[in-house]
């Protein structure tokens, strides 16, 4: 899929995911987002849209509806309840938020987070555009599981195994995510793409819908001018570690880095308000959240459980109070979503179980490296490459995190200083452990954000004009340096030399096997999935890893060399196929130990806890 830079195919994704989103997310929207809101309703759409698609495939598949059914249902539900919707509130977003919420808004004053939620995706593909066309980019190694896992999810149930597919069952890490990678299989289907062609601007879209959040966040609880909130919206977008997070790509924890602020907004509105509508849409982030990346889950309960706090005391009730079911018909609904959800929860738990060890001092985060090898710096995090502007820089941020949360209302004031404070003390409790830094990252890479964002705002509130604007002006180009530095060292995963390896699958007999001579690192993962409908093995495969590899075998029919490796002694005969970068030769047969190449992948983890099943 070459082309002029990978333009059009990427707007070709774009668009999927924007019509995918809009159907989606254009009635929940208009229904349930509480009056306050409304003014802003436009922004809410696609966010909203890119949630229920994720819950609602996930419900759909879980109840064992194939995927190729579920999808046209969403559409068709989602076009449905949006003529209702329309039919019972008519009106344009922004004509309508005006006569309802009593409130002045301008399209001008809603163009300027589009604009810059366009221009951030952009940036974001600048990698991708580079290489000249759609791809994966980054060095994140969860990436050819990812791709995987969505082609699996489009033709199978999540609690399936299918060896004849590239990743043959969703990893077992990976029980809670099921409904993230639906809606990526969804934008794939509806794009006519395979999906490693469109990981990369999905991404990109997750990032700019996370800064509408950011926006959202720095007006709605902040008091932000339209401006000042822009600020905040490009800080927070063209950070380098959020960069880094969705160009690498980090995608389960991109989603989640999306879903944040969207659900800080909407906790305060469900707690000050009462809005039942916000408590749906609250709970339809915060789930996909959790289910997406269930170490980010404290996040938005601290603010949540800080605003409900305040308004209990504010009210004079008691703090602890169990809640109880309103209504016993209730549990009409509540029993069987729960009973469909049962499994993607169970992945949540399990992955909440096993982390909270890691927060006992003398336990070995050994396993816990991923694939960091060492500490980011933290002024990464807030937006500065080169340690000179870090100095100034964070002066700046601490004096605008100041400002902005004094003027802040008390409950607002507590709810984001809380979840910068846990940032900060996750980033000193981790950093002196060895191997410390996937927990460190993690923390940081979800409350600086918040934190930068926030600072934005304090620095717009500054009395003198002028001084808060050329402060603004300092930490964007500070965090423009940032962002030129990582893209810069950004390129693709997923290079033309292996993407023809399909012509090695196409011309091959689906029973002839393959053994890979080429290096145990991403290059092997990667030719695993290109080179799925052959039996596959390695003499060295990727073993020091929690992914699954190939299996050992020294005997296949044919053998798939790397150019940088000496063509093999026990290949025989001429280059059956010379490609770009590899060169396939037919083996000597009888090769000892027999071959034992295969479809079905070698999972190196088996069961998440002592006492668990064994998969296999």
């Amino acid at each position: 899929m070459q082309g002029r830079g990978g333009v059009a195919d990427a707007a070709r994704v774009g668009i999927a995911s924007a019509v995918l989103f809009a159907i989606v997310g254009f009635g929940p929207t208009r229904l349930f987002l509480p009056a306050a809101l409304r003014r802003h309703e436009l922004l809410w759409v696609l966010p909203v849209g890119a949630i229920g698609a994720a819950l609602e495939l996930a419900l759909l598949v879980y109840a064992f509806v194939p995927f190729d059914v579920a999808l046209p249902i969403v559409l068709v539900s989602g076009i449905g309840l949006a003529a209702y919707a329309w039919r019972r509130d008519p009106g344009l977003p922004l004509a309508r938020s005006a006569a309802q919420a009593g409130m002045r808004v301008s399209w001008g004053a809603l163009l300027v987070p589009l604009y810059l939620a366009v221009l951030i995706a952009a940036i974001a593909l600048i990698p991708m555009f580079r290489g000249g066309f759609v791809t994966v980019i980054g060095n994140g190694s969860d990436a050819h599981l990812a791709v995987g896992t969505a082609e699996f999810l489009q033709n199978h149930h999540p609690n399936a195994a299918a060896p004849e597919e590239p990743v043959d069952r969703v990893p077992l890490v990976w029980r809670s995510k099921p409904p993230i990678y639906l809606a990526f299989g969804a934008v794939a289907r509806i794009a006519g793409m395979e999906p490693y062609a469109v990981l990369a601007t999905l991404q990109a879209t997750l990032l700019a819908l996370g800064a509408l959040g950011f926006w959202l966040l720095a007006r709605e609880l902040l008091g932000a001018g339209a401006w000042a909130a822009g600020a905040a919206m490009g800080l927070v977008g063209l950070n380098r570690m959020t960069l880094f997070t969705g160009m690498h790509p980090y995608f389960n924890q991109t989603w989640g880095y999306m879903a944040l602020p969207f659900a800080i907004v909407l906790a305060w509105y469900v707690v000050r308000r009462r809005s039942r509508g916000a408590l749906l849409l609250f709970a339809s982030f915060l789930g996909v959240l959790v289910f997406a990346y269930p170490l980010a889950m404290p996040i938005p309960l601290i603010a949540a459980i800080v605003f409900w706090a305040f308004e209990r005391r504010r009210q004079g009730r008691s703090l602890l109070r169990v809640p109880r079911l309103q209504n016993k018909r209730n549990l009409l609904w509540i029993v069987p979503l729960f009973l469909l959800l049962l499994l993607p929860l169970q992945g949540v738990l399990e992955k909440v179980a096993v982390s909270t060890r890691v927060l006992g001092p003398g336990y070995s985060l050994v396993n816990w490296g991923g694939d960091l090898t060492e500490f980011f710096p933290e002024r990464y995090f807030l937006g500065f490459d080169e340690a000179g502007y870090a100095a100034a820089g964070t002066l700046l941020l601490i004096v605008g995190l100041v400002l902005a949360l004094r003027a802040a209302p008390r409950d607002i004031r507590w709810g984001l200083g809380g979840i910068v404070a846990f940032g900060v003390l996750a980033a000193l409790y981790f950093r002196p452990r060895e191997y410390g830094w996937y927990f460190h990252y993690k923390a940081l890479a979800f409350a600086a954000p918040l934190a930068v964002a926030v600072a934005a705002t304090g620095l717009a509130r500054i009395k003198w004009a002028p001084v808060g604007a050329i402060a603004l002006i300092f930490l964007v180009g500070a965090t423009r340096e940032g962002a030129a530095k990582e893209i810069g060292d950004t390129f693709d995963q997923l290079p033309v030399s292996l993407l023809e390896l399909k012509q090695v699958d196409a011309l091959l007999p689906r029973d002839a096997s393959v053994r890979l001579d080429m290096p145990a690192d991403g290059r092997q993962l990667w030719a695993g999935i290109m080179l799925a409908g052959q039996p596959l093995c390695s003499q060295r495969p990727v073993l020091e890893t929690s992914y699954p590899h190939v299996p050992v075998s020294r005997a296949a029919d044919y053998v798939l060399v790397d150019d940088d490796w000496r063509k093999p002694f026990d290949a025989v005969g001429p280059p059956v196929l010379t490609l770009e970068r590899y060169v396939l030769y037919r083996l000597r047969p009888g090769l000892p130990g027999g071959d034992r190449c295969s479809h079905k992948m070698t999972l190196t983890i088996k069961k998440l806890h002592a006492g668990g099943t064994d998969v296999e």
